[in-house]
């Protein structure tokens, strides 16, 4: 999405230029979540009926190695850059006539209407729970940055899971219920996989809602994002990202924070997920040693991008990533677009015969051909083509401009 760049922000510093560096970070970001849903094929949770023997490591090594670098953490990284790239619209429309804050909630009502029509192809849109989410920030961001970075901590914590997990541990609390997303997405697959388009679209229509906003909610995932909203925004408000040679020290210490919290919290997740708990137990209790372990990965993919970026940031294949992070918002639609009808049974049906590896291996390939083009289209045009429809309908106008000017005009302007 971009869920959250060009897709949830503006991607420019005070004096116009783009703050490469947020792009390409968006763009890692929305690379390993691509990668994800194509092992996931979609939401559609079904696995190969017999995949061939000689294949079965390559699927075993392909899906734990993806969810391993991934799982939690791409999302996560989305809703960092939601966060940062709030403050930076807030910044830049305080100059405009009108109420910041307003025109914020219009763009988020824009984004959740997107949203929704993307959910009716894919259930697991992220865009209308960043939009859902996202509206409190028109009045969080009055706080000071420690009030923020305080309640960030609250929320990252996950509280009321926490909790219930201390409860199930020590035997004071009952065994928790199926979780209701469990119910909706099992009564969705067989639509998936027999029905036809607008049986799928039909399906989506409520029953897809129901089941990405039972998924946020009972994983927890609603609080660390509206924590990682509120630490994204105290970054971009002190900005941290592009300016980050001034900041060195402190993306250092995060770097090192996130290593020695993953080294703690990783052999714990493990020794939960081996403890032979009973399974709803289990359940909970490795969700939330998940979600604390992505995010002291997250720490590390974030502040060590950061810091490698000055070095590889003139890189070919790192400008064609800015770029393809720059059109994230179109770039994620375009994705579900294609790879639904490629796995769905109303298209190609290849859910019965792509495991992770294969899955995985199209994924790379698309990702390829997206950041290709996105780098040639952005050499020709402002924004991307959903990016374009995104901000003329924040600012109802069709008069935006999408052809950069050509070159002798840009000549004669500077």
């Amino acid at each position: 999405m971009s869920a959250s760049g060009s897709a949830s922000g503006s991607g420019v510093d005070g004096s116009g230029d783009r703050i490469t560096v947020i792009d390409a970070l968006r763009g890692t970001a929305l690379v390993g979540l691509f990668l994800l849903h194509t092992i996931e094929h979609f939401d559609f949770l079904s696995d190969v009926a017999v995949p061939p023997a000689w294949l079965k490591p390559f699927d075993t090594a392909a899906h734990d190695t993806a969810f391993f670098l991934f799982a939690g953490k791409a999302y996560g990284i989305f809703a960092l850059m939601f966060g940062i790239s709030f403050s930076l619209i807030l910044g830049s429309w305080s100059r405009r006539p009108g109420s910041a804050p307003l025109r914020f909630l219009w763009r988020l009502a824009v984004l959740f209407a997107i949203g929704y029509l993307h959910g009716l192809i894919y259930c697991g849109d992220i865009l209308t729970i960043l939009a859902v989410v996202g509206a409190p920030l028109v009045l969080l961001h009055r706080l000071g940055d420690r009030v923020l970075l305080a309640l960030a901590a609250v929320l990252l914590i996950q509280p009321p899971t926490l909790w219930q997990v201390a409860g199930l541990l020590s035997g004071t609390a009952p065994t928790p219920a199926v979780p209701v997303h469990w119910t909706v997405y099992e009564g969705l697959m067989p639509i998936y996989a027999n029905g036809g388009f607008w049986d799928v679209v039909k399906a989506n229509l409520w029953h897809g809602v129901l089941a990405r906003t039972f998924w946020t909610i009972e994983t927890g995932r609603y609080m660390q994002m509206m924590g990682l909203f509120l630490v994204g925004l105290v970054v971009g408000r002190n900005h941290v990202l592009e300016r980050a040679s001034q900041h060195r020290r402190l993306l250092q210490g995060i770097l090192a924070g996130g290593a020695l919290a993953f080294a703690v919290l990783y052999p714990l997740k493990r020794l939960a997920e081996s403890a032979g708990l009973p399974s709803m137990t289990a359940y909970e209790v490795t969700n939330l040693a998940n979600a604390y372990c992505g995010l002291a990965q997250m720490a590390i993919w974030a502040s060590g991008f950061v810091l490698l970026y000055p070095r590889i940031h003139a890189l070919i294949p790192v400008r064609a990533l800015a770029s393809f992070g720059r059109m994230s918002l179109t770039c994620y639609i375009t994705q579900a677009l294609v790879f639904v009808p490629l796995f769905y049974g109303f298209g190609l049906g290849l859910y019965r015969f792509m495991g992770p590896f294969y899955s995985v291996a199209s994924g790379l390939a698309f990702v390829i051909l997206q950041c290709s083009v996105a780098h040639w289209w952005l050499r020709h045009y402002r924004y991307g083509p959903l990016e374009w429809v995104w901000r003329a309908a924040t600012f109802c106008t069709l008069s935006l401009p999408l052809r950069r000017p050509p070159k002798a005009a840009l000549a004669e302007a500077a």
